[in-house]
């Protein structure tokens, strides 16, 4: 999935498209007959990529500047007549019935440490950085069509293995197909098929 010609802006106290954003935009493979879920689209630049190529795209945020941002930039580049954007913690909001053949999250994915910041809302996966994509994973699941595919990030600060063996303890078949180094980490996306 290709983002080149979209126009993108980034609000105050949003998550701005970053090498994680990108690596995951890059790993997605998406079809005209595809429903997409965005889980934390911070600006929305994945889901409205996603809404050139899908029949339907929803983008979900905790955050409602997130939210509000990610209106205005499917606004800007006339990708919301097949979209919706929901303010939500994870799934919660999703109606139990809604299905989609790809799911896709790029979560914060840190450990916790001893400094906190306005930001760790955007970084901070939990303790050992992997309890809110392990979260994501159990809400999701049910949400996932047959055949579908689950697009998750991870990072080696985390416990990428565990997050691993709990998405296959879950019926996902697991692979990791995309890897980029960054300068104290390196970052992958894990595919989660049903």
């Amino acid at each position: 999935m290709k983002a080149n010609d979209l126009k993108f802006e980034v609000d105050d106290g949003v998550y701005p498209p970053a090498e994680d954003t990108y690596l995951l935009l890059d790993a997605i493979e998406l079809e005209s007959a595809d429903s997409f879920l965005e889980v934390g689209c911070g600006a929305g630049l994945i889901s409205m990529a996603a809404a050139e190529v899908t029949k339907s795209v929803v983008a979900i945020d905790i955050s409602l500047n997130a939210v509000r941002n990610t209106i205005g930039n499917m606004k800007l580049n006339s990708v919301g007549e097949r979209s919706g954007v929901i303010q939500s913690d994870l799934l919660g909001a999703l109606a139990r019935d809604a299905r989609f053949s790809v799911i896709a999250f790029n979560p914060p994915y840190l450990p916790e440490d001893d400094s906190v910041t306005e930001l760790d809302h955007v970084f901070v996966g939990g303790n050992s950085g992997v309890e809110l994509t392990e979260r994501f994973i159990l809400q999701a699941i049910p949400h996932l069509e047959k055949k579908g595919r689950i697009y998750i990030v991870v990072s080696s600060l985390a416990d990428i293995e565990r997050i691993s063996d709990f998405m296959e303890s879950q019926g996902l078949k697991v692979n990791s197909i995309a890897e980029a180094a960054l300068f104290f980490e390196s970052i992958r996306v894990l595919q989660g098929s049903a």
